[in-house]
């Protein structure tokens, strides 16, 4: 019996092995929007070292606010100091997954120990349609969320000066990651400590338990002080403005039931998805017959509290927060790790745990047979952008004509069908050198580091009738930016240019001023990458 437990923590630890294999197979880990933040890094690096920042100044100003969506460049400006961009991007997307993985298990370790087979379902969610749009810093809370609830509840009951103050610092933490994370992680917090007032009451007498309820919240709100006092900063002077997306409940429940959030890159991802909700829901269940049977209350069922308001933002989303916008798609995944964490109070017997964690590795290989071609595709794709490197000047502005932001393979196949992996691929390019890129689209939110003069925004100062880059096909009055900014565009790069866009006016357009200002310097092996230079 003691060797058949034992195999729990081997099987959880090769599991959490095999999610770092697509990081380490692949000299880019290609995420929607994550090249843009990586770009960003590079911006905050040369800032700090006051690299060109004479170079930098009439496009961009530094954000001097401490607003969430800061973390991933905590962890990523410093170590483009001493490290190649494509091993800063491995060690980031490494540590999320270690985090991630371990802080799952952390939490429901302290939930409760002998449950902790749950954490290798957990590791299921750890890749997911956020986190491959490129959402990261909102994917990056949750790990954060992981560790800082748990660490709460171990401590608990830990009222000394030193873990007060870890307290403290670890809520700064998440909020220095994103608004969710926060959010949700205070929320459990909170419900846990009412499951201990209604356990404590009925076990250490009514007096006893209200007295360290108390306690506990007095001592919960010194620490989450500073964080609420920033975060209620941040919400006053952020744009309120909300999501326009029409809510409809229906809709929201079968996303989550089929569990399209874990359909990241390709839709024959479905069926396994299915399989996950499936699997949850059935441990879930288990876990209530078991509690029944069980009889009586446990410490932490103040998670049945979280549960039922984990749901009701589902039912009632908040419209935005502080322009955050996609509040549901953000919370798709939240609904079964809630489910998780509470199904973990109960006690399995030995043959369900183990049956339940190869189900989990089972369908954890199947995700990574279907997803790891994928990303070794995107890989290869942003190679051929990155080439273009050599033949650009550092630093210098670069203008992107995107025609694919889905992707294609050389003979014409879609990369991705269930994600925009490469609307912003090009950023790559500004992760070793100083480049002004155009479509910097981060720079354009106060949440940011870094913020867009709008007198040299490219996406307003380049439109022509109010069309701009960002259409498919791209529209752009290139010649026109130096007249209207003083500034110039010295390389124009084209992404995924096809002859089937040739005869549209936008496309004649953009090659009648290449012709008369650029020169073309650099075809890519596929020609998924063209640049041109200004004409001195």
């Amino acid at each position: 019996m003691k060797k058949i437990s034992g195999l729990e923590p081997v099987l959880f630890y090769v599991f959490l092995a095999l999610l770092l294999v697509p990081v380490w197979s692949v000299d880019f880990f290609v995420t929607g929007d994550g090249p843009c933040h990586f770009h960003n890094s590079k911006i905050l690096l040369d800032w700090w070292h006051n690299t060109n920042r004479s170079f930098y100044d009439p496009f961009y100003y530094l954000n001097t606010s401490f607003n969430p969506n800061l973390l991933y460049y905590l962890i990523t400006a410093p170590l483009l100091g001493f490290l190649s961009p494509t091993l800063v991007e491995k060690i980031f997307f490494s540590l999320y997954v270690l985090g991630f993985g371990l802080g799952f298990r952390f939490l429901i370790s302290q939930i409760n120990f002998k449950a902790k087979f749950i954490s290798s379902l957990g590791l299921l969610f750890c890749y997911h349609n956020l986190l491959m749009k490129g959402f990261i810093n909102n994917s990056l809370s949750f790990v954060v969320w992981f560790w800082v609830v748990g660490w709460w509840w171990k401590k608990r009951d830990d009222f000394s000066t030193g873990i007060l103050i870890s307290h403290s610092l670890l809520l700064l933490l998440l909020y220095s990651a994103h608004p969710i994370g926060l959010i949700f992680g205070i929320m459990m917090i909170g419900s846990m400590m009412l499951g201990l007032l209604v356990y404590e009451s009925r076990h250490k007498g009514v007096k006893e338990g209200r007295l360290l309820f108390f306690r506990r919240l007095r001592n919960l709100f010194i620490t989450a002080l500073p964080t609420l006092v920033l975060f209620a900063e941040y919400m006053l002077r952020s744009d309120m403005s909300g999501d326009t997306t029409v809510h409809h409940v229906k809709d929201s429940f079968d996303y989550i039931i089929h569990l399209y959030s874990l359909v990241t890159l390709q839709s024959s991802e479905n069926v396994l998805a299915l399989f996950t909700s499936i699997t949850c829901i059935s441990v879930f269940l288990a876990a209530v017959i078991l509690r029944v049977k069980q009889k009586g209350l446990v410490p932490a069922d103040g998670l049945v509290l979280f549960n039922m308001l984990v749901m009701l933002c589902i039912i009632f989303p908040p419209n935005s927060i502080s322009g955050g916008l996609e509040i549901s798609f953000r919370m798709a995944v939240i609904p079964f790790v809630a489910l998780l964490f509470w199904a973990s109070t109960a006690n399995f017997p030995l043959w369900s745990q183990l049956t339940a964690q190869c189900i989990a590795i089972g369908i954890g290989i199947g995700f990574m047979a279907i997803r790891l071609p994928v990303h070794i595709k995107a890989s290869e794709y942003a190679k051929e952008i990155y080439s273009c490197k050599p033949y650009i000047n550092d630093p210098a502005t670069l203008f992107v004509l995107n025609y694919d932001w889905e992707g294609k393979t050389p003979d014409g196949k879609s990369i991705a069908n269930r994600a925009w992996l490469f609307n912003h691929v090009d950023c790559y390019l500004g992760t070793d050198k100083s480049l002004i890129i155009s479509d910097n689209y981060e720079a354009h939110f106060p949440y940011f580091p870094m913020i867009v003069r709008w007198n040299t925004n490219m996406y307003t100062q380049t439109d022509k009738d109010g069309i701009n880059f960002d259409n498919r096909p791209p529209r752009a009055d290139i010649l026109n930016f130096n007249r209207r900014t003083g500034e110039n565009i010295d390389y124009v790069l084209m992404i995924s240019y096809r002859e089937e866009f040739k005869d549209n006016p936008y496309t004649q357009e953009i090659f009648a001023q290449l012709d008369q200002a650029y020169t073309k310097i650099y075809t890519s092996q596929f020609e998924r990458a063209v640049l041109y230079k200004r004409k001195e």
